[in-house]
């Protein structure tokens, strides 16, 4: 599994506010909606945005994310026990 980084998809640094979260989601959700985008990857950018967004609009998810935050990008690592059931699947 690949550490996916959602900051990254949302284009805000890890300190950003749950509002400018929000505002980054709205933005790029309009961007890549398949309804109205071109892009041959727009239903996948849509389909991460969300997940992106799913994650760190809520707080709890959010903390729990950031504690995986020593796996960069790139690496592989397992999700702590019962990630998938608490958070939904990652992948």
């Amino acid at each position: 599994m690949q550490f996916k980084d959602y900051y990254q998809t949302l284009g805000v640094e890890r300190s950003a506010s749950t509002d400018d979260i929000r505002k980054a989601y709205r933005r790029l959700a309009r961007k890549y909606h398949p309804d109205v985008s071109k892009e041959k990857n727009a239903e996948e950018q849509f389909k991460a945005v969300g997940e992106a967004y799913e994650v760190l609009k809520d707080k709890e998810k959010r903390a729990a994310y950031d504690r995986l935050g020593q796996h960069r990008p790139g690496q592989d690592f397992s999700p702590p026990p019962g990630w998938e059931q608490q958070f939904g699947r990652a992948g």
